[in-house]
């Protein structure tokens, strides 16, 4: 006990780099972290778990600020968003909510408030001191947005004073103090669609302030301030998008189930670079890194709808030439999601193994790895993606298990 209480102490006495991680994939929506003063090799050398907490089932990731860390989970048919101590894993408030189906998306922060959305599709913005419930809103009862077939998994993007959603069909911006519409743009529904996952991005093009709206069968670039589309492109793959699009620059990315295409845009249009079936990362979403991509690569021979499945056989982990779309080398992994920070990766399979590899086009070279649950008899469903922040590397698996592994330099 004195040691657990000198090594929290020790972390929360850290917890001064000002790295904040406050939505899903980031500050910047890329799965980038701006940090550089951890330790890539921090995982060799024996256990590095700092705390470990149920937080009930879910896919839902981590949003920290200010050493409060937000989830959700789900526990026999109840879920509630969770605020933890960042640097110790201990409760500070839980705000309940009844719903049928485990968390699939990720609480967003901004200042006072914590916004987020139910797999029942109830938006919701809450105080972030204490999880007060400030306003709630029905994505189908208050939008008439058409639930997808896996129900809602999207998150949030604040932006000024706008809180944008993906809505499947519908693009929305709402008020983010009230929840009141500021503009929506409809799209019409195409034919044996499972309806999109993928959050929005938000990007600036020729001088203007853009989201990147990736739908069920196009991308639509939609000025924020005015609510006006700017164009669209049709991706013709009705199945059910969920990878958000990369940005870099001018360019932007989109992979889905059984395509990907890298575009250049303008204010007012786009046109493919080039396109492929060689990298459809389909769940996770890749990162780009110094010209080059990284992610998990779904091929079309490739099918299951259990995770399970997935656990069977490998799949390929791949490095991707952004500026052609070719394969620079693959690995077999489990299913890798993954951020990167420092010119560095960090991988976890879907069987909780954490890996840190460099971010190099020349060939897979790993720092260090470690098994997340130590050897423990528990579920290894480890679909989210790993979040590094001040030093400290967050995982969490479908069943609830939410392990904090401590990576900073001594």
């Amino acid at each position: 006990m004195v040691v657990a209480a000198l090594l929290a102490g020790l972390a929360a006495a850290a917890w001064n780099d000002g790295f904040d991680w406050p939505c899903w994939r980031g500050p910047d929506g890329n799965g980038i972290s701006k940090e550089t003063d951890w330790d890539a090799g921090a995982l060799a050398g024996g256990p590095k778990v700092l705390w470990t907490a149920d937080i009930g089932m879910g896919y839902s990731s981590v949003a920290i600020k200010d050493d409060r860390l937000f989830t959700m989970g789900w526990v026999k048919g109840k879920s509630s968003v969770s605020c933890l101590k960042a640097t110790t894993g201990d409760v500070i408030w839980q705000s309940p909510y009844e719903d049928f189906l485990q968390p699939q998306s990720t609480p967003t922060i901004d200042g006072d408030r914590v916004y987020g959305l139910r797999p029942s599709g109830r938006l919701f913005c809450l105080q972030a001191s204490d999880g007060a419930v400030l306003w709630e809103k029905g994505l189908t009862q208050d939008f008439s947005a058409r639930r997808p077939t896996q129900y809602w998994a999207t998150s949030l993007v604040v932006d000024g004073n706008l809180l944008l959603v993906n809505a499947n069909t519908l693009e929305l911006a709402l008020d983010k103090a009230t929840g009141n519409v500021a503009w929506s743009i409809e799209d019409t529904v195409p034919e044996g669609s499972w309806g999109s996952y993928a959050t929005p991005v938000i990007c600036d093009v020729e001088g203007r302030r853009c989201a990147l709206f990736l739908g069920p069968s196009v991308l639509n670039a939609v000025d924020v301030a005015a609510g006006k589309k700017l164009w669209s492109y049709s991706h013709q793959d009705v199945m059910h998008p969920v990878a958000d699009p990369i940005v870099s620059k001018s360019q932007v990315f989109i992979s889905l189930q059984h395509s990907c295409a890298l575009l250049e845009i303008t204010g007012d249009g786009s046109r493919v670079l080039w396109s492929s079936s060689e990298f459809d990362t389909w769940l996770p979403a890749p990162v780009l890194v110094n010209g080059y991509m990284y992610g998990t690569h779904f091929p079309h021979s490739f099918y299951t709808t259990t995770w399970g499945g997935v656990q069977e056989k490998p799949l390929p982990f791949r490095c991707i030439d952004w500026s052609t779309g070719d394969v620079v080398w693959q690995k077999d992994m489990k299913y890798v999601s993954l951020t990167a920070a420092a010119g560095k990766l960090i991988m976890l399979e879907l069987n909780g193994t954490l890996h840190v590899a460099e971010a190099t086009a020349s060939s897979f070279r790993e720092l260090a790895n470690m098994d997340v649950l130590q050897g423990a008899k528990r579920p290894r469903t480890f679909a989210t993606p790993p979040v590094l922040c001040n030093g400290l590397i967050y995982c969490r698996n479908f069943a609830g298990d939410l392990i904090c592994i401590d990576v900073r330099k001594r």
